[in-house]
Parts: C-alpha cells; structure tokens; sequence
C-alpha cells in the first residue's frame, strides 16, 4: 500500500536542500576569496591630495633675479575658478595666469593690473624638480612648445662683458643671420630684447623674464619627498 508524501514534508525538505545550496555556495566564494588573498597582497588606498599636490604651483616664492628689486612673489588659487591663479609680488603689480597644460604651466594674458599697468600677453611655469617659478612678460604664449620661451632667458648673475668699451657686467649681446633673417638678442639683468629682420619687414620684442625660488615649508617637503617614494615604488 503507496503513501502519499504530505505537503509539511515536501516543503521541509525543499528548504532543506536550498539551504543546502547555500552553504555550498559560500564555502565556494570563501575558498576563492582565501585563495585570492594567498596570491595577491592588498595595497592600502593612497591618501587623498592636498591642493597644493595637485596645483603645485601655489606657495610663497623668493624673487630672484629682478632688476626692479627682489622680494616675496605669491602665488594664490582664484576663488571662484581653480583654472586661474593668482601672482601677487611682481613690479607690475598683481596678475592672474590660466592653467593651459596641468598641472604646472598657464597663460598669461594681457591685462591691466590692480596698480593700473599694462602688461603684455606671457607664460608662467612652474618646475617641480628644482622648486622654480619661471615667468616671462611680453611675447605671446605658444601652444606648441609654451616653455620653450625661457631659453631666451640668461641669468644674469652667469652674464659677463665681451666687450668692456661698450658693454657693461650684466649685458649681454648675440648676433644671428641664417638666410634673409637677422636676428639680434639684447640681454640686461632680466630683461631680453629681440630685435629680428626679415625681408617682410622689421620686428622689435621686448621680454621680462621672472625667477623665483618657492619657500619650501616642513611639510611640503615631506609631500614631495612621499610623491617621489610612492612614483619610485611604482615604476618598480
């Protein structure tokens, strides 16, 4: 005589064997968890950016090479734009320069300044090797190759006359000519003057050119010291 198998029982044992894929199921994830974590070691998560990581071009500077004076430049971030900072210490008064290549060059353009002078269009650059800002003031930005203006610049401290009768210490004078174009370079202190002939006709470029050295605080050195370790362990 057959028995019918109740409906509690059908049910109990339903449970039972889902129950049972369960557990079968998660021995399964925790095996291959285990065996991922034998293989591969967790590296923490890297610690958020300060502002100055990531536009390090900010901070207090020591001008170097002015003929109109040394002293404190400072470079500040735009309130309302982080696309633009701001240079407060130059002669000309206070400017403001766009970030065109991220995260160290910007733009300048020509502006009247809040001491109502008129400056031309120029490059800001900051080099994060040697801690240097590099500011040039009067020939326009160039897309291409933006830094390429600062091997117009010579120190002046590096300048010596080649010619006592004419020129002084500090000055310096280059000569070029290939095929129809002349092209002649003045240099005094921080100031550099193009003067380049062609058959189309003359031009007369007058540069200013910006050094300053940032003012390396504590902690900013061990962040950049940390940013070093951490490229050097990966490129490792």
């Amino acid at each position: 005589m057959f028995t019918l198998n109740k409906p509690f029982d059908m049910k109990k044992r339903f449970f039972a064997a889902a129950a049972a894929l369960v557990v079968a199921a998660s021995v399964h994830a925790q095996s291959t968890a285990d065996s991922i974590a034998a293989k591969y070691k967790l590296q923490p998560m890297p610690a958020a950016m300060t502002i100055e990581q990531t536009f390090p071009v900010l901070g207090n500077y020591q001008l170097t090479n002015s003929t109109e004076g040394t002293g404190t430049l400072t470079v500040n971030l735009d309130s309302a734009n982080k696309g633009i900072v701001w240079v407060e210490g130059l002669p000309q008064g206070r400017i403001k320069a766009y970030l065109k290549k991220s995260p160290t060059t910007y733009r300048i353009l020509s502006q009247k300044t809040d001491n109502g002078k008129q400056i031309q269009e120029g490059t800001l650059h900051y080099d994060t090797t040697e801690h240097q800002l590099h500011i040039a003031i009067g020939k326009a930005y160039n897309e291409t190759d933006p830094t390429g203006i600062f091997a117009m610049s010579t120190d002046s401290d590096m300048n010596a006359s080649t010619d006592a009768g004419t020129m002084t210490a500090g000055e310096t004078e280059t000569k070029v000519k290939t095929g129809d174009t002349k092209l002649k370079t003045e240099t005094k202190g921080n100031q550099v003057k193009v003067k380049s002939k062609t058959a189309a006709g003359k031009e007369k470029t007058k540069v200013l050119f910006y050094t300053a050295t940032k003012v390396m605080a504590d902690n900013m050195l061990d962040n950049t010291n940390q940013t070093q370790t951490s490229d050097s362990t990966q490129q490792q």
